[in-house]
């Protein structure tokens, strides 16, 4: 655009001007932001994929951005036609002080961003000098046609965005564990980016005093049509990635189960409580599949969850025993993320030497192998998704209010998204299904699934199958009812269990239908009769009840009361069999159902052997995580509980005894423990006389990256 009279040019040419500018500065931001959020993080972490929800909400930010660019161009357009008549625009320069104006409009939405972060970490002011600083050069340069000629290009949108983004590379470095990952030291890329982004400052300023004056001022700048360009081609190009496909993800090749033993298939429904099943009984629809499946399984409506938390219950899992025993649990100050499991033997070990190909897919990060879990995978994948919300690598960049600005008229739940869903679990599995050992040896396949888990984001359309949610409700909004709840004892809100509660069991209901996917191929695969399915949760949630929320935390009914559907192989057993049970009876089950002698030494029972519905004591345990604890625990705590139907008693190291009727109280509401209660007396020394035969554990020093700390937190795992 040329403005050769400019004075003379109404307002519509101004806020053309301006919308043009401001399409550029907003623009070149969002393209060099997807590039230091998505690409850089894809770049620095290999593991990590790119996905169709990523896609969507990267086109509605880039939408969202060329949006606010108009709006915001105009404003600045608006401005300079009101100014039209002073010295710095009589000298045909319109459109050079118009890219300063809409460049400043992006600067000051960066400051108050930042300014206005909910939970910024600490110095965070010393990065909001960088947008303080920038305003104050493109304010200068508006004024004073000498002091942008000094300034070059670095008033230029494309050189802003990458200086701003650029130094909160810098500001977060030393807590992303970049060092780790790229075996570099971590002081040495501090100062490689430092004096990078120095060098791009100054040839910004020697360049743009001889390359930008040549440019004719009277024309948009030819990099800023380009920005909009590639803002246009972005979001085109992420909403086509976005289509999601027509069908679920098939294996590539047919696995031909010529082997007669039987496959195995473990699937762990994680952080899901028995009492959201409709399998058993829930009001609400949230698991048909599950209902079908039983017509052919065992169904056991008492099953027992060792421990609290994912690392904890499923080690006990993997082992058949209880937590004290298998040694993987939080130990702080050593290992207080969680220790690794012990030298004991798990069942995916057992099973590989005695010929099984054993697969595993979770999407849970603490199922990875610095833990110990995958010992006996032969392939065990975690497949970790391109989130568009860094956590707190990306604290500083203007996505975070830009999705509170999209939020205002489409829903942004998606945008909390950190871990893989279902059907990237189920896909992952299917990639692996192409190896050769699948034709002849029988299969061991472990899958968890995190769709039920905080922050309860279960994708379209099972976010909308249970009435309750509210769009406008985000992850700080529900950690931010948590906190006043649990620390401070504000009231329980309606609105967080409304809507916690149908995202939740939509999380649920959406697992169910991975699970019926996977069923339903093994019946085309002519594997369903000759499979092993086992169906189970790793332990609950909390949802407020006595102010606890999340998990690992308690060794109540809504965190150890979890599903438990067999389906034996050939329909061995059918039915439903009502005596309590425990998780670390899993492993010998399976063992006795495919033909293989367990190992010594186990403390779960073989379901199939009729001693198991005798009558015993089952264990809980729960450890002091770093997560979030109630009053009664406030820094978090060691607690043991032992059941002898319907007897409970729970010890706490910091708390008083407890003691609950289960038949009379399924929610543990009315603690009966005192001087007279024979049974709760009986059941404290039983519990005492079982912790003596516990074995020592030697102590563990297991710390996590400040990137793996950070992806916990979002997760609630960590205060």
């Amino acid at each position: 655009m040329t403005l050769k009279q400019e004075n003379s040019h109404g307002l519509p040419r101004y806020l053309a001007l301006g919308v043009i500018q401001g399409l550029a500065a907003w623009s070149a931001y969002a393209v060099i932001e997807f590039l230091a959020s998505s690409i850089l993080f894809r770049l620095a972490r290999p593991y990590a994929r790119f996905t169709t929800w990523h896609w969507v909400l990267t086109g509605q930010l880039a939408a969202a951005y060329l949006a606010h660019g108009v709006l915001f161009g105009a404003l600045a357009g608006g401005m300079i036609f009101f100014f039209r008549k002073t010295p710095r625009l009589s000298g045909g320069q319109a459109a050079l002080v118009t890219e300063h104006a809409a460049t400043l409009t992006l600067t000051v939405a960066l400051a108050l961003d930042m300014a206005h972060n909910p939970e910024p970490p600490d110095g965070w002011w010393r990065l909001l000098l960088v947008p303080l600083a920038l305003s104050g050069m493109l304010l200068l340069a508006m004024r004073s046609k000498a002091w942008s000629t000094r300034l070059g290009l670095l008033t230029n949108p494309w050189v802003v965005a990458g200086l701003f983004l650029g130094l909160g590379q810098v500001s977060t470095l030393d807590e992303m564990g970049v060092a780790g990952q790229l075996g570099v030291p971590l002081q040495l890329w501090y100062y490689l980016l430092l004096g990078v982004l120095a060098l791009a400052a100054a040839a910004a300023i020697w360049g743009g005093r001889r390359w930008r004056q040549a440019w004719n001022p009277q024309r948009v700048f030819a990099p800023n049509w380009a920005a909009t360009g590639l803002a246009l081609l972005l979001m085109a190009t992420a909403f086509a990635l976005g289509v999601e496909p027509a069908s679920p993800a098939t294996p590539r090749a047919t696995i031909a189960g010529t082997s007669p033993r039987p496959n195995v298939i473990l699937i762990v429904m994680d952080t899901v409580r028995a009492d959201h099943l409709s399998l058993y009984g829930y009001q609400r629809d949230t698991t048909p599949n599950l209902k079908k499946l039983a017509a052919d399984s065992t169904v056991y409506p008492q099953a027992l969850s060792a421990a609290d938390i994912t690392l904890t219950s499923h080690a006990s899992i993997f082992t058949g025993l209880y937590p004290s025993w298998h040694g993987a649990y939080c130990q702080p100050p050593e290992a207080p993320y969680g220790r690794q499991l012990g030298p004991v033997p798990t069942m995916a070990e057992v099973l590989a030497r005695n010929g099984y190909h054993t697969l595993g897919v979770a999407a849970n990060l603490y199922l990875r192998a610095a833990f110990g879990l995958q010992r006996g995978f032969a392939a065990f994948h975690i497949p970790r998704p391109v989130p568009v919300l860094a956590g707190d690598e990306s604290w500083y960049m203007l996505r975070h209010g830009m999705r509170r600005a999209i939020n205002q008229f489409i829903d942004t739940s998606q945008f909390d998204r950190l871990y893989s869903r279902g059907d990237a679990v189920n896909g992952e599995f299917f990639e692996m299904l192409g190896q050769p050992e699948l034709a002849q040896a029988p299969f061991f396949a472990f899958f968890n699934y995190m769709d039920a888990h905080y922050p309860y984001i279960p994708p379209h359309p099972f976010d909308r199958l249970f009435p309750g949610k509210n769009a406008s409700t985000m992850e700080g909004d529900l950690g931010g009812i948590q906190t006043r709840v649990g620390k401070y004892g504000d009231p329980l809100p309606d609105l967080y269990t409304t809507h916690a509660l149908s995202q939740y069991d939509g999380g649920i209901a959406y697992i169910d239908s991975q699970i019926g996917q996977l069923v339903d191929w093994l019946k085309r695969q002519d594997l369903y009769d000759n499979t092993m399915i086992v169906v189970t949760a790793d332990h609950g949630e909390a949802f407020g009840e006595r102010r606890l929320f999340l998990h690992g935390n308690s060794l109540y009914a809504n965190l150890l009361h979890v599903g438990l559907l067999v389906k034996y192989p050939h329909r061995a057993h059918v039915g439903q069999v009502d005596t309590p049970v425990s998780l670390i009876d899993i492993f010998p089950t399976v063992m006795k159902a495919v033909g293989v002698e367990p190992p010594a030494g186990l403390q779960g029972r073989d379901l199939l052997d009729p001693a198991a519905s005798e009558p015993r004591n089952l264990f809980g345990e729960s450890f002091p995580c770093p997560v979030p604890h109630g009053p009664v625990c406030p820094d978090g705590c060691i607690m043991r509980a032992v059941i002898s139907w319907p007897n409970k008693f729970i010890w706490s190291s910091k708390g008083s005894p407890e003691s609950y009727q289960l038949l009379e109280d399924p929610n543990e509401n009315r603690n009966v423990f005192g001087s007279l209660n024979k049974t709760a007396q009986e059941l404290s020394d039983e519990l005492r006389a079982w912790i003596k035969t516990m074995p020592p554990q030697p102590k563990q020093q297991l710390n996590l990256s400040p990137e793996e700390i950070r992806r916990f937190k979002s997760l609630g795992y960590i205060q």
